[in-house]
């Protein structure tokens, strides 16, 4: 089958207005930010531009308003090399947010607006989740995500889950995934174990899944076919952690997609360290 994209991404496309403090910020206080950026964001949308810029074929799907910020969106998306064919123009507000970075340490402070009104009524083209060898999602759309994530099972592709933290629906959607790679909190969370090795083993052993647990600085814990291995974090001049949550999503897809490893398997095989 000849496909029209590589990976598909299902999510909430935000855009986001950036500051990086001048010093430690103070709430009640007037402070003036160092930086200052408006761009888009969102965690499956950052995804799809980071492998649009390595070379993938990236398309996004899910809704904005029909206000201003929703064309600015689109247009970042656009710009970046994304496809837009499933983003959906829907009455009411984009989802927006203010970020305050603080630099040389890991702390960020998010607000965000979220009119839920423009994805309640969310449309799934199923042609276009076929049309995609791999479907990346995450938690913020469970229900358009299972049906998305049953499509693309049935289409014989990979489905990739980047999972922050528990949702409603959110372990429905788990149970669909070919890759679940979750935060070491999601992973406390699901499995009441605090270490994420084991719990990388726990969730494995229930779900049948290749499994990724990442811990930040600590690096990550993978478990597959009876085998699991720990990547420590690369060492790294910190700026602001914004968005550094999906670079394991980003090195699986690439790895998957070079690999033509994009076939639905209830376990992938495990990647050897450097393979990422």
């Amino acid at each position: 089958m000849a496909y029209h994209f590589d990976v598909l991404g299902l999510g909430v496309a935000s855009l986001d207005f950036i500051g990086v403090a001048a010093q430690p910020p103070t709430l009640g206080a007037k402070q003036p930010v160092a930086e200052w950026l408006e761009a888009g964001g969102g965690p499956v949308p950052t995804a799809m531009v980071t492998l649009a810029r390595l070379g993938l074929r990236t398309c996004m799907a899910g809704a904005v308003g029909d206000d201003m910020y929703g064309q600015r969106v689109l247009d970042d998306l656009q710009q970046a090399g994304v496809a837009t064919d499933g983003m959906q123009v829907r009455p009411g507000r984009t989802h927006v947010a203010f970020v305050l970075a603080e630099p040389k340490t890991d702390r960020r402070t998010i607000w965000w607006y979220h009119d839920r009104s423009v994805f309640d009524t969310l449309e799934l083209d199923a042609d276009l989740v076929r049309s995609a060898r791999v479907l990346h999602v995450d938690t913020h759309l469970p229900y358009t995500a299972i049906r998305a994530a049953r499509v693309m099972q049935a289409a014989g592709g990979l489905v990739m889950l980047d999972a922050e933290r528990i949702r409603e629906g959110t372990l429905e959607l788990l149970a669909l995934c070919d890759v679940p790679i979750v935060s070491e909190n999601f992973s406390r969370a699901v499995t009441g174990e605090a270490d994420p090795a084991l719990a990388a083993w726990i969730l494995h052993e229930r779900y049948g899944r290749l499994i990724v647990v990442t811990s930040g600085e600590r690096g990550s814990w993978c478990v597959g076919r009876g085998e699991s291995f720990h990547t420590p974090a690369f060492q790294v001049d910190v700026q602001d952690t914004t968005a550094p949550g999906m670079s394991s999503m980003v090195g699986f897809s690439m790895a998957c997609c070079r690999a033509g490893r994009c076939n639905r398997l209830s376990a992938l095989p495990v990647p050897r360290r450097h393979g990422l």
